[in-house]
């Protein structure tokens, strides 16, 4: 069955093929497919924005469970009161890394 799939030729300058060349390598697609989401307007997200969207999802999990602990040890009647310092000691780098993996954004 014959493909339904149009093609579109464009003329381009050395320095143009360059640019749109490194442009689709940064955001990790392929030619066509960089040429044809720039075309339709659609938002191109480059490969280290997705890697760092990656990064504070992980690091957000990571303070989910921690003040799930938290909350666990403050519901608990035994004392546990070193460990909820630990707790909000790890707490506190999480934020920390969230904080810079946000300015890298």
């Amino acid at each position: 069955m014959p493909s339904k799939k149009h093609v579109l030729k464009s003329y381009v300058s050395d320095e143009e093929y360059a640019a749109i060349i490194a442009k689709a390598d940064m955001t990790g697609l392929s030619v066509s497919t960089f040429v044809k989401r720039v075309s339709l307007g659609h938002q191109i997200v480059s490969r280290e924005d997705r890697q760092a969207r990656r990064e504070l999802l992980r690091i957000n999990a990571d303070i989910g469970r921690l003040g799930g602990l938290l909350k666990m040890w403050l519901t608990n009647e035994d004392d546990f009161e070193d460990d909820v310092r630990i707790l909000l000691k790890e707490i506190e780098q999480r934020q920390a890394e969230l904080k810079k993996a946000v300015g890298r954004i």
